[in-house]
């Protein structure tokens, strides 16, 4: 496979009509190899990004991967190699990737796995605990998915009731339920993790074959949006099942038990009436009553809880599960009318005509404050909404959302700044956790249990009554107030995001506008803890393997997915006695 980078196109030229795009790269594919356009056989887009540092000019940059017919490169890869090399550019290499595959167990391999650990126990089905559960059903094996929230077309309108209404449910909500907190998000699919370029493209063929565009195939920045990522979650189960693997809907885990340090059972809430069969040693059969605990034989469990699972945190710390203090990250979502961000990043001249091509413009913004913290933009949501993101009575947090289309008429993001283990309020493993409870719980009382908000001005002026409204209408999903919000703020959170302000609004030409409206707070950006596990993925207590966010070893949804492969792989290596991998990075 030769490999060919920094190909540009104009976005005029390559616009949105994909067979002209395709015969442009064709050509000046061709140029770089110095040969004609029929001589390749085969082009794939790796990917493409955008470069819109001259506004008059934005390109598309591509690399690309191409097959040329023999008679140019010879039939081998040696003599494909010495055709690269007598062009000695630098942007053309010979690239070898190795597709990731999942190899089924044997028939003993599968019967040995079920001797020794019965049918192995999935806890969360986000997208690490999704992934997981595809992998072991891949393998041959027939996991049992737990789920606290509904599945994702029941969730779907229960959360769209909360929107409307206010009325909470706790087990299921924005942050619980089938495709996890990522559901109810942008679907950003980009990732910063290393030495996962594989894996990487592994999850997004499988997205795109259970029904995301084609795009997130290549796009630089890969999104899929909160309407077509809920189809993707609900095919993605489809075939789980057909595999053999099996869910369980609002059931939560409330306790485990353990003989000689290692799991023998788990302790299950079913808030619903269900009636299912659970295999673990033997075949049991199970009927609760709503808000009965069951029992059921475990010794193979993968945690993949999500970052917002706080009663199951506890729980899991009585038990003596090990776990750490973990710094993470917490602030306000601003938000802008959509063309001021535009204007900013693509330039006046054309810009409808560059809107219609590059769709909202998207940015990404870090700095680095004098006493040394960090204030970064978060999960920005071009085109998308600032939601309610609660999932405990009496606390309110939020997030942001967009739909594909991103056709919203503002922009938003998180402004966040980094929060370390010295400003927790103990030494505690939860103690962090504790931290976001106490802001969540103050954002709540504010306004009554609407989302506060206050324009950047009134913020910056420390007002605190007759507060302004913007002159654009705010974009939000639930009930929102006008509120003090700095009073709920510790000082240094108030003083990193006036100061990340004033520096944004030297990168982006208007951020510090004075109507910008904050609305708060931003709190579950990661966990605030890390369950400990050792090189084979698995916690001191043998047989539980925290994997994803929750854990503490993901940032998103990519990364959590490709986190839930490695640790399904890791606990079939433990249990047969196979080759072990590296689990702490």
């Amino acid at each position: 496979m030769i490999r060919v980078s920094q190909i540009k196109l104009p976005i005029f030229s390559a616009g949105k009509d994909r067979k002209e795009e395709l015969r442009l790269l064709k050509r000046e594919a061709a140029k770089k190899l110095r040969i004609r356009p029929e001589g390749i056989r085969k082009l794939k887009i790796l990917r493409r990004s955008v470069d819109a540092r001259k506004k008059e000019n934005i390109l598309y940059v591509y690399i690309l991967d191409l097959r040329l017919h023999d008679s140019i490169t010879g039939p081998s890869r040696e003599t494909e190699a010495a055709f690269v090399r007598r062009l000695s550019d630098r942007d053309v290499t010979v690239e070898t990737e190795i597709p990731v595959r999942v190899e089924r167990l044997s028939p003993e391999q599968i019967a040995a796995f079920e001797e020794k650990a019965g049918r192995p126990v999935v806890v969360g089905s986000g997208p690490c605990g999704l992934f997981a559960a595809h992998t072991l059903c891949l393998m041959g094996l027939r996991p049992l998915i737990l789920e606290r929230g509904e599945a994702v077309e029941k969730r779907m309108e229960t959360v769209e009731r909360f929107f409307q209404t206010g009325s909470l449910r706790e087990n299921s909500n924005v942050q619980f339920g089938e495709g996890g907190a990522g559901t109810f998000s942008d679907g950003k699919l980009n990732t910063s993790i290393k030495g996962q370029g594989s894996r990487i493209r592994y999850v997004l063929e499988q997205f795109y074959r259970c029904g995301a565009p084609e795009e997130i195939l290549y796009d630089q920045k890969p999104h899929i949006g909160t309407d077509i990522l809920r189809e993707v979650v609900k095919n993605l189960r489809q075939e789980i099942l057909a595999m053999g693997g099996s869910f369980l809907f609002e059931t939560r885990l409330t306790g485990i038990e353990t003989e000689g340090g290692a799991l023998s059972a788990i302790q299950l809430e079913l808030p619903g009436d269900h009636g299912a069969f659970l295999e673990a040693e033997r075949s049991l059969s199970i009927k609760a009553a709503p808000g009965e605990t069951v029992k059921l034989p475990c010794s193979s469990l993968i945690l993949a809880i999500g970052h917002s699972a706080r009663d199951t945190f506890r729980m899991l710390c009585e038990a003596g599960v090990p776990m750490e203090q973990k710094p993470f990250a917490m602030g306000l979502r601003v938000q802008h009318p959509q063309r001021l961000i535009d204007r900013a990043l693509y330039g006046e001249d054309r810009l409808s005509e560059k809107e219609a091509v590059l769709g909202p413009a998207s940015y990404k913004l870090t700095h680095r404050l004098p006493e040394g913290r960090g204030i970064y933009s978060f999960c920005m949501c071009p085109g998308g909404y600032v939601i309610n993101a609660s999932s405990e009575k009496n606390r309110l947090c939020v997030n942001g959302m967009s739909r594909h289309g991103r056709s919203g008429d503002n922009a938003n993001a998180a402004l966040i700044v980094t929060v370390g283990t010295e400003d927790f309020p103990g030494r505690e493993p939860l103690s962090g956790m504790e931290l976001q409870e106490k802001l969540e719980e103050q954002a709540y009382s504010l306004c009554g249990g609407a989302i506060p908000c206050e324009t950047y001005g009134d913020f910056l002026r420390g007002k605190k009554a007759d507060f302004s409204a913007p002159s654009f209408t705010p974009s939000f999903q639930g009930y929102y107030a006008y509120g003090d919000l700095r009073s709920i703020l510790p000082e240094f959170l108030q003083e990193a995001v006036i100061c990340g302000m004033e520096a944004f609004g030297r990168n982006i030409r208007g951020f510090d506008w004075e109507e910008a409206l904050f609305s708060g707070v931003e709190t579950r950006t990661s966990s605030p803890v890390r369950i400990l596990r050792d090189g084979s993925f698995e916690s001191g207590i043998s047989g539980i393997f925290p994997a994803g966010e929750g854990a503490g070893y993901a940032g998103g949804i990519t990364s959590a997915a490709i986190d839930g492969m490695r640790t399904a792989e890791a606990l079939a290596a433990r249990v047969l006695g196979l080759q072990e991998q590296e689990g702490q990075e």
